[in-house]
């Protein structure tokens, strides 16, 4: 049995998790970490809802499970639980594994609410905040939950692990939600949740598959130039 070390970070700085144990092949000895660790790293593409003009200054998403899948069926896939991530930050926030398996065929990720530490994900699965071309700010509050599998193509050939990058695209989460004609409340926000425009929260929440993709940060330098914005694996 290897054991297998893991790090996550919420905003750029990793962290070793205690426990965290994998089944990788039959040796005794822990893995050392290397250069090359299976890596990803989560974050926006972009500030901005370009169709409708929005800028967004806070986004977080609670990550309930996370894991790496091995293509050989005989060993153990490996991840996180309870992540929220900070989706603005840099660095990105991400998770790197000390593994003794090096190929992994797709990455599988489950949004749900938690509890969370960071008050706007307590409860929450998705929080945006941001303002519209006129200045009147808006806050998204979502529990939307949804699980995600990025499985390479063709089936069976191993992803680029130690440079994976969790993409998520605002135009993409937006783009049936009307933010831009939404009234304000009396305090001259624009707010969506379960209670206040619930139509608008369904918007959100049924596109919210169609906002992730998996790419290949090449350079590794944690963001993705044009070059790099080519899926490598879309959500199934």
């Amino acid at each position: 049995m290897t054991i297998s070390t893991l790090m996550r970070a919420f905003g750029g700085a990793f962290f070793v998790l205690a426990g965290a144990l994998a089944v990788a092949g039959c040796s005794s000895a822990t893995v050392p970490p290397t250069e090359d660790m299976p890596e990803i790293l989560i974050s926006a593409l972009d500030t901005t809802v370009g169709d409708q003009r929005l800028t967004i200054d806070g986004s977080a998403v609670y990550i309930q499970k996370l894991t790496f899948i091995p293509c050989d069926p005989q060993a153990a896939s490996i991840g996180t639980t309870a992540f929220p991530v900070d989706l603005l930050v840099f660095p990105p926030s991400g998770l790197v594994l000390d593994s003794a398996v090096s190929d992994y065929c797709s990455i599988h990720v489950e949004l749900a609410a938690g509890t969370s530490t960071k008050p706007a994900l307590d409860a929450a699965s998705v929080h945006f905040t941001g303002s519209r071309a006129d200045d009147v700010p808006f806050e998204v509050t979502s529990t939307v939950s949804a699980t995600l599998d990025f499985v390479s193509m063709p089936i069976g050939t191993p992803l680029a692990a130690t440079k994976l990058f969790l993409g998520v695209d605002f135009d993409a989460w937006f783009a049936d939600m009307d933010v831009a004609g939404a009234e304000p409340d009396d305090d001259g926000t624009v707010v969506v949740n379960a209670d206040t425009n619930p139509d608008l929260l369904a918007a959100f929440d049924d596109a919210t598959a169609s906002a992730f993709a998996l790419y290949v940060d090449a350079n590794h330098d944690g963001s993705l130039t044009d070059a790099e914005l080519e899926p490598v694996a879309l959500p199934e």
